[in-house]
């Protein structure tokens, strides 16, 4: 896109607000536009904008730019592009006639820091200009897009003179079109086509209609059409509203190559004999919703193609469109008409300059630095190199978001494109003298924004573009999950939320919800992807859903079943056929109230009893010490595994709850016998004998009456052995504390005001 700030110091003008058109991988889009944040910022530093001609990569993104500079901005342009602006403004209610400004070629007007005299160059698209930026600093010459036509149809010539008295009077920079620089000679001229287009349409004298596909701005073109059709007695029809909206732009500034008037609407054709019609359409890029587009596959209700027509294709086609025209091209040619396309047929020539005036321009400018612009990385490398090669030593090529400092080589004074504000060591750089006057000062972070074509406007990430690529490619999967829940796990949970109902009601209901399991009513359904003979691949996905959900306690919650039914899912379309398409997956319940028991039993598993148990352990979850801390482990759902919990607690699951509040307990001794203990002095390690807490208890009870279990062990086993490092022997002989040591702990500790410091409870 062309959208290039360039200034005095930190005085600016906006030179062109573009946009671009998105590749065949950012599906759904139709425009990427620049970064304005970064003119926001910028925005009473910007003091005019200016545009150089009216195609939709130099005025397009305006909609978007406006909005980013001071209400006070004016904008600068040619006659023909100020109405196509001013249309593009009035469709999003931007429209401020004060603020716009009409330009003629070869008269100076202040423009920022700078004076600006338009210059006229031929291009694809009427009144385009080049510009001459001066100032106390140098001389910056800006091209825009341009060739040398050497018979334009239009009568308006390249400047040449203008260029040549530029060389005289010295440039410091000069900027330059880059699209062709790959491209030996020279472009021909517009006139060879219209010869060759008025050729093609008499050949084609009592066999049927014309229809010819060309850029809608190209009104150069429309020209020789219209000449065309003169020259062999037919009527000229737009079938495509661009046409007329800029033929219309061009009659308001009366730069029309005929009357809109003369048009016939595409509803009359059928009104009139096929070998008086000249039919002119969109779609020389295959753009899914242009009208020849949609005519090669059968879905235009305007066009209906024959077998008799001739198809002229007088257009050229963008890198990147080339698989999707020819598409478009073998289905009209299925269909019968005959297509005229190729450089042989001289229906099109390019609107940029080839190498050969590239290079005559250069001599004619002979600037000290010369900054490629308008292309491709590769080709801007190119033409830097064009330029070393025809004398012009200092040469940058800069990217996307880069600030380039140039001073004037005859005084040592300042031109700049970008900023050179708030850069460590710019002053430096651009105010003294050097040698290297040509530098990169410094970049900013810039992105691009799609657009959609309606009000959808974002980054990548925001318009979804991955997810495009991956239903495109892979495909998706939607799953509705209808849970049922067992009663008994409803019975379960309303017991335990009575208001008398202790520890035990609570680990009762959380092994309820263990023992029943889900159910599931699923529903799979897949698009863009293979599904083999008899739809195997959504048989295997039923399947795999159901048993995915059944594997869950009962009271897991909707989340949950989605997570691990998604995770199903794509295991088994990657097991299928290699696939991994996006998943959707829709849990309900089949019964609300279900639901809501579900999550009351949830949330009473997560919350730890008034003695500290965690009652995730009755639900198979154990106690594993690791790190300096304790971590619980739970061998139920874990992320999208959602592995199986078991159906109750064992004996040896109950012992080890039991053993981790021994442990707790006996911790805590350990800490308060640790404040008496002269420094330095070795304890053994104790082990508590107060009695069962009632968390013992509760698990008593949830094992239905089982024998006593002596803490830390099984009932007449040997004790547990302890894990990690073996317990140091006690001391032989403990010294005596000091009078009074331990008033001065308990006063530095006070157990009753934790507040003030306390954090031991003593014994």
């Amino acid at each position: 896109m062309n959208c290039m700030l360039i200034g005095v110091y930190d005085r600016y003008i906006l030179v062109d607000a573009g946009l671009m058109f998105p590749d065949f991988t950012d599906l759904g889009m139709q425009k990427i536009l620049p970064d304005t944040s970064f003119l926001a910022q910028w925005r009473d530093k910007i003091e005019a904008v200016v545009i150089t001609h009216g195609h939709e990569d130099h005025i397009g993104a305006l909609p978007w730019v406006v909005p980013a500079l001071d209400p006070s901005t004016p904008i600068y342009a040619g006659g023909f592009p100020m109405q196509l602006i001013k249309r593009r403004l009035q469709e999003f209610n931007l429209y401020d006639e004060g603020r716009l400004h009409t330009i003629n070629m070869r008269q100076p007007f202040q423009l920022g820091p700078f004076e600006c005299t338009p210059i006229r160059v031929t291009h694809s698209i009427p009144d385009c200009c080049g510009l001459v930026l001066r100032s106390d600093h140098g001389t910056i010459v800006h091209t825009g897009d341009w060739k040398i036509d050497e018979n334009p149809v239009d009568g308006e010539v390249f400047d040449r003179e203008m260029f040549e008295s530029l060389g005289r009077e010295g440039v410091a920079l000069f900027m330059s079109d880059s699209t062709n620089v790959l491209a030996p000679g020279r472009t021909t001229s517009e006139a060879l086509v219209e010869t060759s287009l008025v050729n093609r349409v008499l050949g084609h004298q009592g066999k049927g209609r014309v229809i010819t596909t060309q850029f809608a701005s190209n009104l150069h073109r429309m020209a020789a059409v219209k000449k065309a059709a003169d020259a062999s007695g037919r009527k000229i029809c737009f079938i495509g509203m661009s046409l007329n909206h800029y033929l219309e732009a061009a009659q308001r500034e009366g730069r029309a190559p005929f009357d809109p008037k003369e048009v016939i609407d595409a509803a009359d054709l059928d009104d009139y004999d096929p070998n008086q019609l000249l039919i002119v359409t969109t779609g020389s890029q295959a753009e899914p919703r242009a009208q020849l587009t949609m005519a090669a596959h059968g879905l235009s209700h305007q066009l209906k193609l024959q077998a008799s027509d001739l198809v002229l294709y007088s257009a050229k086609v963008i890198p990147g469109n080339d698989t999707r025209v020819m598409q478009m091209m073998n289905a009209i040619s299925q269909m019968g008409p005959e297509i005229a396309m190729g450089r042989d047929e001289n229906l099109h020539t390019s609107g940029h300059a080839y190498k050969g005036e590239l290079e005559e321009v250069m001599r004619y400018v002979k600037p000290q630095h010369f900054l490629p612009v308008h292309g491709e990385y590769a080709f801007l490398t190119a033409h830097a190199q064009l330029a070393r090669d025809n004398g012009v030593n200092y040469t940058s090529v800069i990217r996307n978001g880069q600030m380039l400092g140039v001073g004037e080589r005859r005084n040592r004074n300042t031109v700049s494109i970008g900023s050179a504000a708030g850069v460590a060591g710019a002053e430096e750089i651009l105010g003294r003298e050097r040698t290297d006057t040509m530098q990169v000062l410094g970049e900013v972070e810039l992105i691009n924004y799609y657009n959609d074509g309606n009000k959808g406007t974002g980054t990548a990430t925001e318009m979804g573009l991955e997810e495009r690529q991956v239903l495109a490619v892979e495909g998706i999967v939607v799953c509705a999950v209808d849970v049922g829940r067992h009663p008994e796990m409803i019975r379960a949970v309303a017991e335990a939320s009575a208001p008398n109902a202790g520890p035990a009601a609570a680990a009762a209901a959380a092994r309820a919800a263990s023992q029943r399991r889900l159910k599931a009513n699923v529903r799979v359904t897949t698009r863009g992807m293979w599904v083999g003979l008899g739809d195997r691949l959504l048989e295997q996905l039923h399947t795999a859903a159901k048993e995915a959900v059944e594997r869950l306690p009962g009271d897991a919650a909707l989340s949950a079943v989605e997570r691990v039914v998604a995770d199903a899912l794509r295991r088994t379309c990657k097991a299928f056929n290699r696939r991994r398409p996006e998943v959707v997956v829709i849990a309900h319940e089949f019964d609300p109230r279900a639901g809501a028991a579900a999550a009351a039993s949830a949330r009473r598993r997560d919350t730890s009893s008034d003695h500290g148990t965690d009652l995730r352990g009755f639900q198979g979850g154990q106690q594993q010490r690791g790190g300096g801390g304790w971590q619980g482990q739970q061998r139920g759902y874990q992320g999208r595994g959602g592995q199986q919990q078991q159906q109750r607690m064992s004996d040896r699951e109950a012992r080890e709850v039991l053993a981790e509040n021994d442990r707790r307990r006996q911790q805590r001794v350990r800490e308060a016998d640790l404040l008496s203990a002269p420094k330095g002095a070795e304890l053994e390690d104790l082990a508590s004998s107060a009695d069962s807490s009632d968390d013992d208890q509760a698990v008593q009870q949830l094992l239905g009456g089982a024998e006593k279990i002596a803490p830390g062990g099984d009932s007449g086993a040997a004790p547990k052995k302890r894990r990690g490092r073996p317990p140091k022997a006690a001391a032989a002989d403990l010294q005596e504390l000091p009078p009074g040591f331990l008033d001065q702990r308990r006063a530095a500790n006070p157990r009753d005001h934790p507040e003030q410091g306390g954090n031991v409870e003593y014994p």
